[in-house]
């Protein structure tokens, strides 16, 4: 909760949001999540054993992570920037969020469509950056539309939103055969963009300056004292998301080379519904409870550190027992994490310009993909050759625990939100 001191109170007037609003408000996150969860999770890691061949999976696999990443993180506060300033009747987020989507489903296929490991790392820097296209526009949508003291609750839905794509995306991932994964998860994603273009309605754009690149160039330098506690949650978020990424991004391969699971696709999904049912136990409560007591601080700091004590049982779990009580337990935090932390960032943007603040900070998630990626390369390179898989990947999660204990107590630095 903010201070009632506190500059970061945003547009006065914004009426309070109902259930069915915040529902068709944070509806693109679903689908949106289905597509990372699946493809991240899953689809990735086989597709690429597939093209390139056991020995060489680790490596390829970082380096889609990587080149696709790289684009991200310029594409987001870059696109975030043209939609503050995109003038139209309806508002200024949709028609963005429409090019965006679209542009995503073409090279999602093609993705799907790939015989070779080019055409599969084209298709999904074509992901990357047309995903960012309409997410950058659609981050912006929350801090334009929801009231300060609803935004935790906000908050709330998009983390249940998001915890009920983990299914869909993994059963997706794991039921379909063939192209029949590819089809079902666009058919999602145009999805998300009907609902949010049907139900969910922009207030009038305030009144921009004709653009000049100079001042569109200079907005991208955020600082002053106004956006002190913004940079200290992007530091919290980006460390959390880094250890997040690490285990998402190496978790089948941990599954086959530490554990022994020849086929992991089924197991990850299985860890997914057990950690999907607890985040949904704890994400709209959580961000409900910070609406009406505050201590969003508090919150974000513990769950944080729950979801590294459970990353730190992957390090010494030798049954798939243990597996899946690490995955509940960093359910419960994780959940709480999704519904107060997006609250937090919002609770500290100090401009109008939310889109491209937005942008910015959205490269705390983005960025993590790219030093996961780079970690995972170090790693097939240097400690895998030398001391085999199941060290690697076990010090691998070990150093997740340092990362989410770390974005965890640095949270204590914002000074505004409480």
């Amino acid at each position: 909760m903010i201070a009632e001191d506190s500059p970061y109170l945003g547009w006065p007037g914004r009426p309070k949001l109902r259930i069915g609003n915040f529902l068709s408000l944070t509806f693109y996150w679903f689908s949106n999540n289905t597509l990372w969860t699946g493809l991240l999770l899953i689809i990735m890691p086989a597709k690429v054993m597939q093209l390139v061949g056991t020995t060489n999976s680790t490596g390829h696999l970082s380096v889609v992570n990587l080149a696709g990443t790289i684009v991200a993180v310029l594409a987001a506060p870059i696109f975030g920037a043209i939609s503050d300033r995109w003038q139209t009747k309806s508002g200024r987020r949709r028609r963005q969020m429409a090019i965006g989507v679209v542009g995503n489903i073409v090279f999602f296929l093609v993705m799907g469509f790939a015989t070779n490991f080019a055409l599969f790392l084209i298709g999904f820097i074509g992901v990357q950056l047309f995903n960012n296209v309409a997410g950058s526009s659609y981050t912006g949508l929350i801090p334009d539309l929801v009231p300060h003291e609803q935004r935790g609750t906000a908050s709330g839905f998009m983390a249940t939103w998001n915890e009920l794509a983990s299914i869909v995306g993994a059963l997706l991932a794991t039921a379909l055969a063939g192209m029949g994964y590819w089809y079902a998860t666009a058919f999602i994603m145009l999805l998300g963009l009907v609902v949010t273009l049907v139900f969910v309605r922009e207030p009038l754009p305030p009144k921009v300056k004709p653009f000049d690149l100079s001042s569109f160039l200079h907005s991208f330098l955020i600082s002053g004292p106004e956006y002190r506690d913004f940079w200290w949650v992007y530091v919290t978020r980006f460390l959390v998301m880094l250890g997040l990424y690490v285990l998402e991004f190496y978790l089948a391969y941990y599954l086959q080379f530490v554990m022994g699971i020849k086929n992991p696709g089924g197991t990850v999904f299985l860890i997914l519904i057990v950690l999907t049912v607890t985040a949904l136990l704890s994400a709209l409560g959580a961000g409900y409870l910070s609406d009406r007591v505050g201590k969003r601080k508090f919150l974000v700091t513990w769950a944080g550190i729950l979801m590294g004590l459970s990353s730190l049982l992957f390090v010494f779990m030798h049954a798939i027992a243990g597996i899946y009580v690490a995955a509940a337990v960093f359910g419960l935090g994780y959940g709480t994490y999704q519904s107060t932390d997006y609250a937090l960032v919002v609770d500290t943007l100090p401009s109008k310009n939310a889109a491209k603040d937005m942008g910015i900070w959205g490269t705390s998630t983005t960025l993590p993909q790219v030093l996961a990626s780079t970690i995972g390369l170090a790693m097939a390179a240097l400690v895998i050759p030398h001391w085999g898989y199941s060290l690697g990947y076990r010090s691998l999660f070990a150093v997740t625990f340092v990362l989410f204990l770390l974005g965890s107590v640095l949270v204590r630095n914002v000074r505004k939100v409480v």
